[in-house]
């Protein structure tokens, strides 16, 4: 398998993510109307409910930016494999607390979804450290 595949793969993979993470924060809007009016203690012109789909709405968003990423570093896989550098790595070590989120709080197929981000993100870094290798020096 190509590091291009795998982050591609994993890109995919994260938009399904935060497309499930949008759908849930959005039924759990629905559901939990009585938060809305609940005030905050800090601050009585805030309630609950605002601020928790405000963040789950930014997780969402975060989530995406974490699949573009990975698209994006499928390609330099593709082309530049040598300006990847600790890139690749990083977003491995994003899923890997991903996979520390997910089995101390969630659940089911939300773990599955997490390990399943965290190995591929980890072997296309590992393809993509050993293209870097193999690939010419510039001067």
């Amino acid at each position: 398998m190509r590091a291009t595949a795998l982050y591609r793969t994993a890109s995919i993979l994260l938009f399904v993510a935060a497309a499930g993470n949008t759908y849930a924060v959005v039924r759990f809007w629905q559901a939990a109307g009585a938060m809305n009016t609940a005030p905050l203690p800090e601050d009585h012109r805030l309630s609950y409910g605002p601020v928790l789909l405000a963040l789950g709405m930014f997780c969402s968003l975060c989530v995406l930016f974490g699949a573009y990423l990975a698209w994006h570093l499928g390609t330099m896989a593709m082309t530049t494999p040598q300006a990847i550098g600790a890139m690749g790595w990083a977003l491995f070590a994003y899923q890997l607390l991903g996979v520390y989120v997910s089995f101390n709080e969630l659940s089911g197929l939300v773990r599955i979804l997490a390990v399943a981000l965290a190995i591929c993100t980890g072997w296309a870094a590992w393809l993509s450290r050993g293209a870097r290798a193999a690939s010419p020096k510039r001067t």
